[in-house]
């Protein structure tokens, strides 16, 4: 196992006396930075346009963390042994983003604890010490959710910041939106609007489908072009439909492509550090999707494990245990560079876990995302609340937030974090930054709701009725779901998903005209933005 600590603060030394602390801030060595913020204790002072700065202080001021913050880049720490210590030039650089997500992978799937009021929000079988370190190493977000219920979705969504109601199920014609899809503000384009110098990467699983948009059309300079809803591994078995067989269970050299990934994103990471250019790399994995593939020896050690009531399966469990290798790996390089100080990273899954699995080794239904309930291609709680967290300087270590966060969010958050300007009209999602640094308990969203929307309709009453589709919609600790069939409604469920996180106990009887509000933003907005609940399959692209 890696084990990493927390970021790194440094703290003053107890019972110093002191008068004041002088430097300058500068980027690369040479560019003075202005306006920059530092501050020890209560004491804060501003960098003028020469970058110096002098902070004073009384000779009672209690010890504390010298604290060096400027827009746009990453914030710096550091250690005072003097009381009249000068700093000398302070070289701030531009924050690396790395986004990590995993595939199919279930909120409770991982051996985090994802709600510290909740010892069943964690495995009682799977082990993944290394996403365990990354998560307790800065923020856990218990309500964490991906935009979709499955693959396409959220990965559009992650790009634009938009609900998939506008760039998925869209009643417009597909040549129109997805016209327009590649227009729009996108990550890349965020980072490059603040400094031209940022390196973009996308590898692993793109799969947008539709017209197939490749990376380089949305601004990635790096990518492994637009891969499609695929398995990562060459010449898997197949059906005679040609699709991978999901459930056979098969050892490998390299199970997913997860260590050819993780080698070709370590490359890139230490080719922009070279460089001097800071970088975002998205890394999306092909595990834990349909067909499982592993490591040999990573089968035999899981073998050893006590297998657990909700999960049990071995090939499943050895799968995770190679992707939390993989992610150990990268982290470990990040240290090895230098560069975790100023690196922040996101971790988070592209939908919630399968339903069930029939494999070779095990089978399993109702408790797979137990406590939740259901699972993938549903808006119910196992489809969209996934395992996720941010690690980064100044983010407190073992700190958890109870706010609902969204993958639709990530792309205004890093346009918080690097001061970007650019309009990001259109966009759906809010900064986190405030949430993260634990100076808010809430997100600002141009929209009051969070959105999520599925095709199939397999969930609970969907599945029964043999519904078309169904949306969600999500208000603070209350969620309505709506299940369709032919464009009408054919239920209405509400539920408080915090205090009841499996969806139990339907709250329309009890709170009618909160769920008559709930449910009139969600009309108005399916007919603002033009979205189509009567898809219910995967050809709906002819339109």
């Amino acid at each position: 196992m890696i084990k990493f600590g927390a970021t790194a603060l440094c703290f003053l030394m107890s019972g110093a006396s002191f008068a004041h602390v002088t430097g300058t801030v500068t980027h690369k060595g040479a560019q003075p930075l202005a306006n920059c913020a530092v501050s020890l204790g209560a004491s804060v002072a501003q960098t003028g346009t020469d970058g110096s700065f002098t902070v004073s202080l009384s000779e009672s001021t209690p010890t504390g963390q010298v604290q060096v913050s400027c827009e746009g880049f990453a914030p710096k720490f550091i250690e005072v042994n003097d009381a009249h210590q000068k700093l000398g030039s302070i070289d701030l650089k531009r924050p690396n983003f790395l986004l990590i997500v995993s595939d199919d992978h279930g909120w409770a799937q991982t051996s985090t604890q994802m709600d510290p009021a909740d010892p069943e929000s964690k495995s009682d079988y799977f082990r993944t010490p290394n996403i365990d370190d990354l998560l307790s190493d800065g923020m856990k977000f218990t309500r964490g959710y991906s935009p979709g219920t499955y693959c396409l979705p959220t990965r559009r969504s992650i790009q634009s910041s938009q609900s998939t109601l506008r760039h998925v199920f869209n009643g417009q014609p597909v040549l129109e939106w997805t016209a327009a899809f590649k227009k729009q503000v996108t990550i890349p384009r965020v980072l490059k609007s603040v400094d031209a110098d940022y390196m973009t990467a996308h590898l692993g699983k793109w799969d947008h489908r539709f017209e197939q948009p490749d990376p380089s059309e949305l601004g990635y300079d790096v990518s492994d072009g637009a891969t499609g809803n695929g398995e990562g591994n060459v010449g898997a078995p197949k059906t005679e439909r040609g699709r991978l067989d999901k459930f056979t269970v098969n050892p490998s050299a390299d199970p997913k492509v997860i260590f050819d990934l993780t080698k070709r994103a370590s490359e890139f990471i230490e080719a922009q550090t070279k460089a001097d250019k800071p970088f975002f790399l998205q890394l999306s994995h092909y595990a834990l999707h349909l067909s499982i593939f592993y490591k040999q020896t990573s089968y035999d050690e899981v073998l050893k494990w006590k297998r657990g009531e909700n999960h049990n399966i071995p090939s499943f469990a050895a799968m995770l245990k190679d992707l939390d290798d993989g992610i150990g790996l990268l982290r470990q390089k990040l240290v090895d560079l230098g560069i975790d100080d100023n690196t922040y990273i996101i971790f988070m899954a592209d939908n919630g876990g399968r339903d069930r699995l029939n494999l070779a080794d095990g089978k399993a239904s109702e408790r797979l995302n137990y406590p939740l309930s259901v699972g993938k291609h549903s808006v119910y709680e196992g489809g969209i609340r996934v395992p996720f967290g941010m690690v980064g300087p100044g983010i407190a270590a073992n700190s958890n937030t109870n706010t609902a966060v969204s993958g639709i969010d990530i792309l205004p958050t890093l346009a918080d974090i690097v001061g970007a300007k650019l309009d990001l009209d259109g966009t759906e999602g809010g900064s986190i930054k405030d949430v993260v640094y634990q100076q808010s308990d809430s997100v600002e969203r141009p929209l009051p709701f969070l959105l999520f929307h599925d095709k199939t309709g397999q969930s609970r009453i969907g599945a029964k009725a043999k519904s078309d589709s169904e949306t969600a919609l999500l208000q603070g600790d209350l969620k309505l779901i709506k299940t369709w069939k032919g464009g009408k409604e054919i239920s209405v469920e509400m539920y408080n998903v915090t205090t009841d996180k499996g969806e139990h106990h339907n709250l329309m009887a009890s709170m009618p005209e909160k769920a008559a509000e709930l449910g009139k933003l969600m009309d108005d907005y399916i007919a603002d933005v033009k979205g189509d609940v009567t898809i219910d399959n995967d050809d709906w692209k002819q339109k």
